[in-house]
């Protein structure tokens, strides 16, 4: 999903400065006033997006507030600071950030998504299934979204579901080292050591060298191939699978 640089907000600062423009009159000076406090709404915004993509969530979370101090219907500002919550589990205050960007925009799907994200982190499947669910009609093609459901359908066991789930999204960014996990993790499931063990060892060449997944991948990956298998592998490779933490529409 994209990172809410909010174009429709500019696109109507700049017709209303156009059009005032064009009749020969100056803005009013509430007007002025106005869309100077969203212009900075917007930078402050902008700051955040770049500092949540360098790591530093505590200036992003900043940026994001300081942005809905100065207009707090900023629904893509409410969203990422949500995300900044999930990401230092701070799960009360991204749900109620969220409930708050509902009630502003009922029908945003980055809205649902972030929900579903939620509900992956915080150990509820179904209700994450409802809600990815929700943002898939809205934006059918998003990598994120389809991630994460397959993420979700694979937690509540629904294998063939979360499969066709996480081949979409792979038909769409091949190369995403989420979705290469968590097909691992379903066909490792469903019984098939032979394409978790390709899914596992594809994951190890996409992954970044600091994920935390990696030391789970390669120890089932040894198990595999030497015909093992253990509880407590099981459950650690089941801690990589509570859904993608990239933030709106963050390419790699």
């Amino acid at each position: 999903m994209q990172i809410g640089c909010d174009v429709k907000r500019w696109a109507l600062g700049l017709a209303v400065m156009a059009g005032a423009g064009l009749a020969g009159a100056e803005p009013a000076p509430q007007e002025t006033t106005r869309l100077q406090t969203l212009a900075a709404s917007e930078r402050d915004f902008l700051s955040g997006v770049a500092a949540h993509r360098r790591g530093d969530l505590a200036a992003a979370g900043r940026a994001y507030a300081s942005a809905l101090e100065k207009d707090e219907s900023f629904v893509e500002a409410m969203v990422n600071q949500a995300r900044v919550w999930i990401e230092l589990e701070r799960w009360e205050e991204a749900a109620a950030r969220l409930d708050r960007a509902g009630a502003q925009n009922p029908d945003d799907p980055t809205v649902h998504a972030v929900r579903g994200l939620l509900a992956l982190r915080t150990g509820d499947a179904a209700y994450a299934v409802d809600e990815l669910t929700r943002a898939l009609a809205r934006v059918p093609d998003d990598v994120e979204v389809l991630t994460n459901l397959g993420a979700a359908l694979l937690q509540q066991g629904l294998l063939r579901e979360a499969r066709e789930r996480l081949e979409q999204a792979q038909r769409l960014d091949p190369d995403r080292a989420e979705v290469t996990l968590n097909l691992g993790l379903t066909h490792d499931h469903a019984g098939d050591p032979r394409r978790a063990v390709y899914h596992y060892r594809r994951f190890l060449k996409l992954a970044a060298g600091a994920d935390p997944s990696r030391h789970a991948v390669r120890r089932r990956l040894s198990e595999l191939l030497g015909e093992k298998h253990t509880r407590t592998t099981e459950l650690a490779l089941e801690g990589a699978l509570l859904g993608s933490p990239l933030m709106n529409g963050e390419e790699r």
